[in-house]
């Protein structure tokens, strides 16, 4: 057993393999998340029939954006049920602008934790000169040419349209590096107050002390105040420091934050090991489950 496996006791593997979408999210208060509904393959109902369209579909059980997708009406819903073949989640789809990944970690000792790295998603998007089609403008973005078959297959957008002079266009809203998604540094933002706003959200999730929270919120003051917040997702020790990915971001840097992160985990993992007090993480798992399921 390595050590990531002891800093997140509630998570199999701390959440570093296979995590479980369906029990991250269940941990979090119902106040900052999507509506959301789950589906299991093994005993699925075949009722499709949300209050709430469009939603996000994803994998229970993936990684990177794999096979996440924006679902207009229960017909297309159930298509993808059937195709997927997998549990998964229908989220309903946030319109909040701002996107951020956040890394927050606590202490097992400590009330209060801490806010490490903050990532603004900053989405594959286009604007208008009135001339060219939203591919012919696309085809001037690195990044989207090296998703080009993706765009052309999954992408919900015309891409013959012409765009008027100034108008954007968001063209794919999933937030992740494999859908285009362009990743920038905001450490410039307010970590301690971000970070009493996670102790809040996670105020009820025993044994989960590091993790990276993909969140959409309405404005950077709303953040602050802990209001207008969904989660998107939570990640356990898998989590990195998006920031890093920033292409103005320095190479040196990244590798030093990478370090202050694992650091982070070391420091956790071995209280977790050394304290018999925390040294119960089975106990902890079994826990959760009974509570959640």
């Amino acid at each position: 057993m390595v050590f990531p496996a002891h800093v997140n006791l509630s998570l199999p593997d701390g959440g570093f393999f296979n995590e479980d979408k369906s029990l991250m999210l269940r941990s979090i208060s119902e106040k900052y998340l999507p509506k959301s509904v789950f589906f299991y393959s093994k005993n699925i109902v075949q009722n499709y029939d949300l209050d709430f369209f469009p939603v996000v579909a994803k994998p229970l059980h993936a990684q990177r954006g794999t096979n996440v997708s924006i679902i207009q009406s229960a017909t297309e819903l159930e298509k993808y049920a059937q195709t997927l073949s997998a549990d998964f989640v229908a989220q309903e789809y946030v319109q909040y602008e701002i996107e951020l990944a956040i890394v927050y970690s606590r202490m097992p000792d400590e009330a209060k934790g801490q806010v490490s790295s903050v990532t603004q998603k900053e989405f594959l998007s286009v604007t208008g000169n009135g001339k060219n089609t939203v591919w012919e403008l696309l085809q001037t973005q690195v990044r989207a040419m090296l998703i080009a078959d993706d765009i052309k297959k999954n992408t919900k957008v015309d891409l013959d349209q012409v765009l008027a002079d100034g108008k954007s266009l968001i063209v794919e809203p999933i937030g992740n590096h494999c859908r285009g998604t362009l990743f920038r540094n905001a450490n410039k933002l307010e970590f301690n107050k971000i970070a009493l706003v996670a102790d809040e959200i996670l105020k009820n999730f025993d044994g989960f002390y590091f993790g990276r929270f993909d969140l959409k919120v309405k404005s950077i003051a709303d953040l602050y105040a802990g209001q207008n917040i969904r989660v998107l997702e939570l990640n356990g020790v898998n989590a990195d420091p998006a920031h890093i990915f920033d292409p103005n971001y320095s190479l040196l840097k990244a590798y030093r934050d990478i370090a202050h992160h694992w650091k982070r985990l070391s420091d956790i993992a071995i209280f977790n090991k050394s304290n018999q007090s925390f040294n119960t993480d089975a106990e902890i798992w079994k826990k959760v489950k009974t509570k959640l399921f």
